[in-house]
């Protein structure tokens, strides 16, 4: 349950990251091939790649930090490994989240 819970967090971290990259090179290109260098375009104009890689960093700091803290005090393994001296996931048995 532990490497479901942490590939959910990263791949979940991976798409904003793709998505916020992504976002900023398509704006600049646009603003690049149709010359507009005004209003909300200026500032895509401005925005630093490496400065942008900073923020990642302490994003996917954070992301592991509260996936920690969500995993420990949400007591996710728990929940969902079913009632102790059961073993999961037996044949013909169904596992209840509550």
């Amino acid at each position: 349950m532990r490497r479901v819970y942490y590939n959910l967090t990263i791949t979940a971290l991976s798409i904003v990251v793709a998505l916020t990259i992504g976002t900023v090179e398509l704006l600049g290109l646009v603003r690049d091939r149709l010359g507009l260098d005004h209003g909300p375009w200026k500032w895509v104009a401005g925005v630093d790649l490496n400065s942008l890689g900073f923020l990642i960093v302490g994003l996917l700091l954070m992301t592991w930090a509260i996936s920690i803290l969500v995993w420990r005090y949400a007591r996710i393994e728990e929940r969902w490994s079913g009632p102790p001296g059961r073993a999961p996931g037996r044949a013909g048995e169904l596992n209840t989240v509550f």
